[in-house]
């Protein structure tokens, strides 16, 4: 199984503020708020394709 990792993260004031406003609305956590931020914008650079692509290379 794979082991999640703790990553801590620098925000001004008003990204504070945007993230909670995020979270209340979607009724999420702050790290779940946080996952799904950072694999939508994974997945608008095509990160994720070209990631799978390459492992299946090797």
């Amino acid at each position: 199984m794979r082991r999640k990792r703790v990553v801590k993260v620098l925000l001004s004031n008003e990204q504070r503020e945007l993230l909670d406003l995020l979270r209340m609305r979607l009724g999420i956590s702050q790290s779940e708020a946080l996952r799904t931020a950072f694999m939508g914008y994974v997945k608008d650079l095509n990160l994720l394709s070209e990631k799978l692509k390459n492992n299946k290379l090797k």
